[in-house]
């Protein structure tokens, strides 16, 4: 049975055309998959099935009836819920409180009892087979905790239609396979999804039907049973995608020495060399210590121990800084919240780094010359966008990531950090950043790449080392480990 279909949808902004003629359903009890570069039209078509865009043209129908006027609230009581990519939590409120506000604003009430909705929730926790203690408050939650509090509030609305944009983000396996076993479960109760993820392999693993979209348009909608993973690279990108071989640039020089590096709680005793152009991938569970490591070698989260020697030069990094000052760069997990200014001009954000090179002698900022550098370091690296000028939030996800990395590339760092660079990416976005990888390694740059996709790393590493628990453990060369075997060592305890 036909839950929802939008038929001939589309939608412009300004002079771009968003969508064009998209015509798009999906059954009870369906999980249909949904891809395609980022820019192509998936957030607006999901925007507008969710009340919180409207159509320029074409018709919504929701259990056969057609809608015309149409909100948020209105799409709750319809029963489509939807998770965004960058999750819309109140930080400031707990866990409970987060869970339960849309239900909360559904029923209009003047005066709520909490009480009312706490066993609700219990429910559902205990349904998704999750920990979450729900009086801590959300900021104090890591990514991965976050995205299973944005989980449960979606469900705890009694959704009969849920959208998932990429919703395995920051999951582990272990909780990735618990979610798609909550799917499976509520789809036999006649729940639909809608299921946005960059990760061909899970589209494949637990969708029924995959739809394809390009430039704004409708490519095809096909059932995985009859599709491969570079079959749906090709239809979204409208080419198909190659990769070169892996060629290692590392060389026998130490670039980067660190010792001993401890920071209480969060690692300890952390010891190991990076060569000038070497690739070092590290690899770990969720909480393992990967990204507080990247903090403290850019300054952001200093460590409290250790020797950390560049170019020969024994370094004290304090602050952010004190890294940037001696050519180390970072790219951090969250480019919502830590890598870019969402309200800031493209401009702005891609010439932060490099300020000092666009002043005249009194100090002052050569407009003509800081936007003449932003073009040239937009166009190479392939950045899809109208004006320099346009808040940067504007951008798809997959060309703000460019401009985070093209704005540290442009101080030519010695080291750069990548931590989990192509999390919620298309495919395409990805190719571009693995070949400036190779590029920069190729060039003498020190690259640490931190990641939970194995393949990724296996791909673009030199070599891989295991991080369990705050330290170091096995380390391989690219040519001594296989995905299999080092998917195994992962979740060996």
């Amino acid at each position: 049975m036909q839950f929802l279909a939008a038929n001939n949808v589309s939608k412009r902004f300004g002079g771009v055309t968003a969508l064009d003629n998209v015509s798009f359903d999906i059954s009870a009890g369906e999980i249909h998959g949904l891809v395609g570069e980022n820019g192509c039209g998936k957030s607006t078509l999901m925007k507008i099935i969710a009340g919180v865009l409207e159509r320029d043209s074409g018709s919504l129908t929701i259990n056969g009836q057609p809608v015309e006027k149409y909100s948020p609230m209105a799409a709750v009581a319809a029963g489509i819920g939807i998770i965004y990519q960058d999750l819309s939590l109140f930080p400031n409120l707990t866990v409970l409180e987060n869970i339960y506000i849309s239900q909360m604003l559904n029923d209009k009430k003047k005066l709520v009892r909490e009480a009312s909705y706490r066993t609700r929730v219990e429910e559902i926790i205990q349904q998704l087979g999750i920990s979450l203690d729900l009086e801590a408050m959300v900021e104090e939650l890591p990514i991965a905790k976050q995205q299973l509090v944005a989980i449960a509030r979606a469900l705890v609305n009694q959704s009969r239609l849920i959208i998932l944009d990429e919703p395995t983000t920051a999951l582990t396996r272990a909780e990735i396979n618990r979610l798609f076993a909550l799917l499976r479960q509520l789809k036999a109760q006649g729940i639909a999804f809608i299921f946005i993820s960059h990760k061909l392999n899970e589209l494949l693993e637990i969708c029924d039907r995959v739809t394809m979209m390009r430039d704004g348009r409708l490519i095809d909608t096909v059932a995985t049973g009859a599709l491969t993973s570079s079959q749906i690279e090709s239809m979204m990108l409208g080419y198909e995608l190659t990769f070169a071989a892996r060629e290692s640039h590392a060389s026998d020089e130490v670039l980067l020495s660190v010792r001993n590096l401890s920071k209480r709680n969060s690692f300890k005793q952390i010891s190991f060399d990076l060569h000038k152009g070497e690739v070092l991938g590290i690899a770990g569970l969720l909480g393992a210590g990967r990204t507080e490591l990247a903090m403290a070698l850019f300054g952001i989260e200093p460590a409290q121990q250790g020797d950390i020697v560049l170019s020969g030069k024994a370094l004290k990094i304090r602050r952010i800084q004190d890294a940037v000052k001696n050519g180390i760069a970072y790219v951090p997990e969250d480019r919502l919240a830590q890598g870019l200014v969402m309200e800031q001009s493209i401009a702005a954000n891609a010439a932060v780094c490099t300020l000092d090179d666009y002043l005249t002698p009194l100090r002052l900022i050569n407009g003509h010359k800081m936007r003449s550098m932003v073009e040239r370091m937009l166009k190479g690296m392939q950045v899809k966008y109208g004006s320099q000028d346009l808040p940067i939030r504007m951008l798809s996800g997959g060309n703000q990531q460019k401009v985070v990395l093209a704005k540290w590339l442009a101080m030519k760092p010695k080291v750069l950090i990548l931590d989990s660079p192509t999390v919620g990416i298309d495919v395409g976005a990805k190719s571009y950043i693995y070949q400036t990888v190779k590029e920069k390694a190729a060039e003498g740059m020190g690259i640490i790449f931190i990641s939970d996709e194995l393949p990724e790393l296996l791909a673009n590493c030199d070599r891989i080392v295991l991080m369990r628990r705050g330290r170091f453990g096995q380390s391989w060369s690219a040519e001594e480990i296989d995905n299999d075997r080092l998917q195994h060592a992962l979740e060996a305890h």
